[in-house]
């Protein structure tokens, strides 16, 4: 896309990146701590287009997944994001709503089944809406990410729900953002 190995782009430009995605400063400090993730079998449904339109796909998701037995209190909700909202046009964007299943579930019509691989990933806490991630992404990225001395992978990020917009207030909306490092 840029005319040069992705490796070469970002060592070439690794301080115009860290500029260009540094938001304004914001009160509360960033936490970010790296951890190993362990291979995840996720069921998936995938939107393509805008990430501020994934609601049909997580809703078919549910309804999928309650068919079939598993939701429940242990259940586990993950959103992974394919694409750089940055470079890849609005409607090409990749995301899967999905959830943690076991080797006995297969896929289905529309579900799919995807591995998220295991590594270790920078992780932090996002809180509040889900229309505000972008600036969390950017200071994980642009702040730490640029400073750490790291570099991202090529696996998809993720993003970990810890509680739900139908009984949440936005701004207590609990998210878990993990990116791939290179091990």
């Amino acid at each position: 896309m840029f005319g040069e190995a992705p490796s070469n782009f970002r060592e070439n430009r690794r301080d115009l990146l860290a500029r260009a995605a540094t938001p304004p400063k914001r009160d509360a400090p960033l936490v970010v701590r790296t951890e190993r993730f362990g291979l995840t079998r996720l069921a998936f449904f995938r939107h393509v287009g805008p990430y501020d339109e994934v609601g049909k796909a997580w809703q078919k998701l549910y309804a999928w997944a309650g068919r079939n037995g598993l939701l429940g209190p242990a259940a586990e909700t993950l959103g992974v994001v394919h694409d750089d909202p940055e470079i890849t046009p609005p409607e090409r964007l990749r995301y899967d709503a999905a959830l943690v299943v076991n080797e006995g579930v297969r896929p289905a019509g529309e579900a799919g089944i995807e591995e998220l691989p295991a590594g270790e990933y920078a992780t932090t806490v996002h809180k509040g809406p889900y229309s505000t991630l972008g600036w969390t992404y950017a200071r994980l990225c642009g702040e730490w990410l640029a400073g750490s001395g790291r570099e991202a992978c090529s696996s998809p990020a993720f993003e970990i729900y810890r509680n739900f917009p139908f009984n949440t207030p936005p701004e207590e909306l609990v998210t878990e953002i993990y990116i791939p490092l290179v091990e």
